[in-house]
């Protein structure tokens, strides 16, 4: 969890993908404080005076984000919550309207988008867009920063759906997508700096040996079996999946599950 600075009105943002996380901190930083929480129960500890409004994911390991709703209606009533989630039903807007809550936004969310409605929540004077010192004379156009963002959102977006996928797929023990630099966009479970560093060592290496064994095309998939587990190395578009599974069978079935969802 990270906390914004005190005494500025703040959004505070639930996901449990860290990728989405640091894509939405990265999106809103540069206009409103933001404070991060991957759980609800972290957001419920994370709300302070400063806390203008909660945007949070609905569909989320242990508390849930309509679970937080509701915890929220009961211990600060008066605070906005906004819902941000892949597929909104009729049946969560109903649940919505029943709470209290503001909004009910489509993932993957765009800077275009969710700027007006924060601001239409907060009021512009929450917004610290202007407080850069104005330059001295113009400067050549800049690509917008939001642009870098709103793909690293995308990528976000799609390693969480992604990790939903092969969360229920029998056999699998763990599973993390990285992006195209080797950063974690999410993960079904912990997995530590040194596990990560050896996926990106094992994928790269085979993808750098690919060429010398006159192999065409790109790398499918790296296979590495150990006593009782099977480690599965796919790339995805953008970047890596890593996937841990209990037997070569069950290796087979992830990597067709894959190249199905993918093509």
């Amino acid at each position: 969890m990270t906390a914004a600075a005190a005494g500025s009105p703040s959004i505070l943002i639930v996901d449990d993908s860290p990728g989405l996380l640091q894509t939405m901190s990265a999106m809103l930083r540069p206009h409103l404080p933001v404070t991060l929480a991957d759980s609800g129960r972290a957001a419920l500890d994370s709300v302070t005076a400063d806390t203008a409004l909660v945007l949070t994911d609905v569909r989320m390991p242990g508390m849930s984000g309509i679970e937080l709703a509701e915890q929220l209606r009961r211990r600060h009533p008066k605070l906005p919550v906004m819902f941000m989630t892949g597929v909104v039903e009729e049946e969560l807007r109903a649940q919505a309207k029943a709470l209290g809550v503001c909004e009910v936004l489509r993932k993957p969310l765009r800077a275009e988008r969710l700027l007006p409605t924060l601001k239409g929540w907060l009021g512009s004077e929450a917004f610290q867009a202007d407080q850069t010192p104005a330059a001295p004379a113009p400067a050549p156009a800049a690509p917008p920063a939001v642009d870098e963002a709103a793909e690293r959102l995308k990528l976000a977006e799609d390693a969480s759906s992604l990790l939903a996928g092969l969360g229920v797929l029998p056999g699998v023990s763990a599973a993390a997508v990285l992006d195209g630099r080797g950063a974690l966009l999410g993960t079904t479970t912990s997995v530590s700096a040194e596990i990560l560093a050896y996926v990106r060592f094992l994928f790269n290496g085979a993808r750098t040996l690919s060429p010398h064994l006159a192999q065409p095309g790109p790398l499918r998939a790296v296979h590495v079996e150990f006593q009782e587990q099977v480690l599965v190395l796919c790339p995805v578009p953008g970047g890596l999946s890593a996937i841990l599974v209990r037997d070569t069978p069950t290796a087979s079935s992830v990597k067709a599950w894959l190249r199905q969802r993918l093509n």
